[in-house]
């Protein structure tokens, strides 16, 4: 008899379900979680500070600005509109309308996906 069976009952609470989604446009990965992120930062920030906004996302400004460019090649559209600062530099970016609506599609298809989560992970509890 093999004694180094797991205790099944034990390990059935350790078990949930995660979903990864991302947003394709023409078969083409354009935005998943960290992006969007990037996204919201962006919006939420007043001063249109990309600096500040990849800050939050744990990014380099390059990096971030990288993000940017990459959606807009793969869409063949601007996500974002900026403006230059003043003699010091300094410029701003702020989300123009197709950024913003790609943030918002994004985040309803996360709330939904939310709740499919929750749904399965507790059937899987009742079974």
């Amino acid at each position: 008899m093999d004694t180094d069976e797991p205790n099944i009952e034990e390990l059935k609470s350790n078990i949930s379900i995660g979903i990864k989604f991302w947003l394709e446009f023409e078969n083409k990965s354009i935005l998943g979680s960290g992006w969007a992120e990037l996204l919201k930062n962006i919006d939420k920030n007043k001063e249109g500070s990309l600096t500040q906004a990849s800050k939050e996302c744990n990014y380099s400004y390059k990096y971030a600005w990288n993000i940017l460019k990459r959606i807009e090649k793969r869409t063949g559209k601007p996500i974002v509109i900026t403006g230059k600062g003043g003699r010091g530099g300094g410029g701003w970016v702020k989300l123009n309308n197709w950024g913003r609506y790609l943030l918002e599609i994004y985040e309803q298809y996360l709330r939904e996906i939310t709740k499919i989560e929750k749904k399965l992970g507790e059937s899987m509890k009742m079974s």
